[in-house]
């Protein structure tokens, strides 16, 4: 096993004048020797300051320098980093924020008046520490960086401590704190450079959040272990982008379909020079035939789209062999990963090996070294989720032809009647109409037929009778799922990074 820590000061014997990042916006290069003596800094301030080995040290950053020279300055410790979502609310940060008792945080001078409403409200305390202009903070991350640059005393580490925790965006509760051991942590990283091809000549730029499991797992710790560089910058506008491309030799993009798609868009676009993309990878939701063909002639054929979640990275993943005839599905089993379509019952535990046949329903399970270790304060979770070594992800879906399609949500289905319904189809049939801004389909309690199909529905124009009329006309959506109820709302509950919080809506 390598250790987070070893990975980077192995690149700093080896690769120490070449660039470990490129900050793009001030136009400097810090190489691995540069970057290793910031993170003993940051490293020997925390000690300063009383954060020892399993300590959690929070991170609400934007992707700064910050980012990366905190997450390694807590592994030279043994101390436990906690990227934290941005785009939380104030009640999330509080939640967090108690559920981990973080020793210090480190937040942006963006975020400081939530943060600093979270914490009065919270029932711990920490030591704080602001980026930029920060007036409620304990000192600000520059004091911290004027301490000692020699690398800090060794910290023994186990395979089975605690390295990083990341948190779950929430969409059916409260986020969960998905905690991942040394063993774990170096697999993860190993398998995020394996699958997308990182490697010393990587020049990697992320178009999502640091924080977010494809951020940390698919660019940072991926490319600091291959001894790679990484791109830093907030700038992700498809103009800017493809500038970057050019200028910058990028060689790895990871981001969502939104922005591929907004790239497609520029004028002028066939005319640019993108060759050094070796894999731009989609992450987050399925790529349409379509798209993925408008990518691949505009952007680059070395295109991927990857299906995971933060609990287990990359699961399954469409290679550029595979688009754009199969675009739509999630693909095919990624390296060292195993994946099986289980029965879905509600009533019983379902064991990992009773799968369904092919072109069947089921839950989706997964076999990973790379998958999560358990749930940080909550064995009850951990034992829901994790059984024989097989995560549970609540995801629906179907294998055929040896690809698999995400059907839906297992938490969210709707039992009406005997039959089972996905939310997500129902809600797709709904969208298509063009008077319809959002929907969001639960399940709500009926005497008659256990559930109902229930739509909360954004639309100016339309009523229950308009609707229910379109459903009935839609020759893709079965009789019995069509929705028995509408309610008109002003806006649908999401999540921070866009994801329908169905749970909000269920009469449970």
């Amino acid at each position: 096993m390598i250790t987070q820590r070893r990975y980077l000061e192995r690149n700093v014997e080896w690769r120490t004048n070449k660039p470990a990042l490129e900050i793009v916006d001030s136009d400097e290069t810090v190489t691995y020797a540069e970057f290793d003596e910031r993170v003993n800094r940051i490293a020997n301030a925390l000690t300063d300051r009383g954060v020892r080995k399993g300590d959690r040290v929070a991170m609400v950053l934007f992707n700064t320098v910050e980012f990366p020279v905190t997450l390694y300055a807590c592994y030279k410790l043994g101390a436990v980093p906690v990227p934290i979502n941005f785009m939380l609310a104030q009640d999330n940060f509080r939640y967090i924020f108690d559920d981990i008792a973080p020793k210090v945080l480190v937040y942006d001078a963006a975020v400081e008046d939530d943060i600093t409403a979270a914490l009065e409200s919270a029932t711990v305390t920490a030591h704080t520490v602001g980026v930029d202009d920060c007036a409620n903070a304990d000192e600000s991350f520059e004091s911290l960086a004027d301490d000692d640059a020699s690398p800090p005393p060794e910290v023994p580490i186990e395979p089975g401590d605690p390295t990083y925790i990341l948190y779950t965006s929430g969409t059916t509760g409260m986020p969960k704190g998905v905690t991942f051991t040394a063993e774990t942590a170096s697999n993860r990283a190993q398998e995020g450079a394996r699958n997308i091809g990182h490697s010393q000549a990587t020049v990697a730029l992320q178009l999502s959040p640091w924080f977010h499991a494809g951020g940390v797992d698919l660019t940072v710790h991926p490319v600091i272990e291959a001894g790679g560089t990484i791109l830093v910058t907030q700038d992700w506008e498809p103009e800017s982008v493809v500038e970057m491309v050019e200028t910058e030799d990028v060689t790895h993009i990871v981001g969502v379909p939104t922005v591929a798609q907004r790239m497609t868009e520029l004028e002028g676009i066939d005319e640019r020079d993108l060759s050094s993309l070796d894999c731009l990878l989609c992450m987050g939701s399925p790529l349409s035939k379509q798209l993925a063909e408008e990518i691949m002639e505009t952007i680059t054929p070395n295109l991927y789209n990857g299906y995971g979640t933060t609990e287990t990275l990359l699961d399954t993943m469409l290679r550029p062999e595979d688009l754009p005839e199969h675009a739509g599905s999630a693909g095919r089993p990624t390296n060292d990963t195993e994946v099986n379509i289980i029965e879905f019952d509600r009533s019983r535990v379902v064991a990992p090996d009773e799968t369904v046949p092919h072109g069947e329903e089921g839950e989706i399970v997964v076999s990973s070294d790379a998958a999560l270790d358990y749930y940080f304060g909550s064995k009850e979770k951990t034992k829901e989720s994790i059984r024989s070594d097989w995560y549970y992800t609540d995801d629906l879906g179907v294998i055929d032809d040896g690809y698999l399609t995400i059907t839906g949500r297992a938490d969210d289905m709707i039992l009406s009647g005997g039959e089972l319904v996905s939310p997500i189809e129902v809600e797709e049939a709904l969208e298509a109409n063009d008077d319809v801004e959002a929907a969001t389909v639960v399940g709500t309690e009926d005497e008659e037929w256990g559930q109902i199909v229930t739509a909360y529905v954004v639309a100016d124009d339309l009523d229950a009778d308009d609707l229910d009329e379109y459903c009935k006309d839609n020759e893709s959506l079965a009789d019995y799922k069509r929705p028995r109820k509408y309610e008109f709302v002003d806006e649908i509950e999401r999540t921070a990074t866009g994801k329908k919080q169905r749970y909000k809506y269920r009469d449970d």
